[in-house]
C-alpha cells in the first residue's frame, strides 16, 4: 500500500534509494520470493530499528519452503473472488490494445504473488500455530518475469487519470484510508482498462459484495497462516514497532487483504477472455 496523497509512505525507503545492508536484503527477498520489485511492507520496516533484518530473519524460512505460495494456490481457489462485471471486450474499444495485454497481466501477476505471499507468511509471523502444518505439494518453480513499465509518479499521471485511480482504489478501502494501492498506479498508463474495472467493480462495492469476498479471503488467510505458522524456525523476536506493523497489515482489511481480493478477482477476469 501506498500513503496520502498516493504516494509511498514518508517512511517508506525506495528500492533506488536503498543501499549496504538494505540494499542486499532487498535483494534476498527478491530472489527468495521470486519477484522482481519490493512492496511497501518491506520497505516501510527499514523505518523500525531492527525491523526489516528481523522480519525478514524470521520470515525467511517460511518462504523457503514453498508453502505461502502453495497456500496461496489455495486461498484463491477457495475463495469467491469478486471479478468485474462486464464483458472483456471492452477493453479494445477503451484503448487497450490486444499486444498490451501480457503486459498488464504480468503487472497483475507480480502484485498478486507479492501481496499474497506476503499476506499469508506475515499472518504465520504474528499468529499462534494451529491446525495441522501446511504440507502442501512442492510448488512450481520461481517464476521469469519480462521488463515491467516503470512505476509512474503523480506528477507523470493526468489529472484525470490520478482521479479515475482514486475511485478505483476507494473500492473495499478502510473508511478514512488514503493511500493509493501501488498496484493501480502501475495500471496508469491504461486508463481505458482502469475505466472498465471501475464500472465492473462499481456495482460490486455498492452491493457488498466486495466487502464480503475481503471478509472470506480473511478468514481463510487465518487459517492457512496458523497451518504455516507450525513452519516457524524458532522463537519471533521482533521490534514491538514491526509486530504492531505487521499485525495492522494483515488484520486490516482495507490493506493486504483488500488487493489480494481485487488483484485475483481481476486477473481472473482479464484470462477469461
Amino acid at each position: 500500500m501506498t500513503g496520502n496523497g498516493g504516494h509511498d509512505p514518508v517512511n517508506a525507503i525506495s528500492e533506488a534509494a536503498a543501499t549496504g545492508v538494505v540494499a542486499e536484503t532487498f535483494a534476498d527477498i527478491r530472489r527468495t520470493m521470486g519477484i522482481p520489485l519490493i512492496t511497501s511492507i518491506w520497505r516501510t520496516l527499514v523505518a523500525v530499528d531492527g525491523g526489516l533484518d528481523a522480519t525478514w530473519r524470521a520470515t525467511r524460512p517460511l518462504y523457503r519452503t514453498g508453502q505461502p505460495e502453495a497456500a496461496l494456490a489455495a486461498l484463491v481457489a477457495r475463495a469467491e473472488l469478486p471479478e468485474p462485471g462486464v464483458p472483456v471486450g471492452r477493453l479494445e474499444a477503451a484503448g487497450v490494445a490486444p499486444e498490451e495485454r501480457a503486459t498488464i497481466q504480468a503487472i497483475l501477476d507480480v502484485y498478486n504473488r507479492s501481496n499474497g505471499i506476503n499476506f499469508l507468511a506475515l499472518t504465520a509471523l504474528v499468529t499462534a500455530p494451529a491446525g495441522e502444518p501446511s504440507d502442501y505439494p512442492s510448488a512450481l518453480p520461481l517464476p521469469e518475469w519480462p521488463e515491467l513499465p516503470r512505476l509512474l509518479e503523480q506528477h507523470d499521471i493526468a489529472p484525470a487519470t490520478w482521479d479515475l485511480l482514486l475511485a478505483v482504489n476507494g473500492f473495499g478501502a478502510s473508511p478514512g484510508e488514503s493511500g493509493l494501492a501501488t498496484l493501480w498506479r502501475h495500471l496508469a498508463p491504461w486508463p481505458g482498462l482502469l475505466g472498465v474495472i471501475h464500472d465492473g467493480l462499481e456495482p460490486m462495492q455498492a452491493s457488498g459484495a466486495i466487502d464480503r469476498a475481503i471478509g472470506q479471503v480473511m478468514e481463510i488467510a487465518a487459517v492457512e497462516g496458523a497451518r504455516l505458522a507450525h513452519h516457524r524456525a524458532g522463537p519471533l523476536e521482533l521490534p514491538a514497532a514491526a509486530r504492531a506493523m505487521i499485525a495492522n497489515y494483515v488484520t486490516n482489511p482495507g490493506l493486504v487483504a483488500r488487493m489480494v481480493t481485487l488483484g485475483h478477482g481481476v486477473t481472473g477476469w482479464l484470462r477469461r477472455a
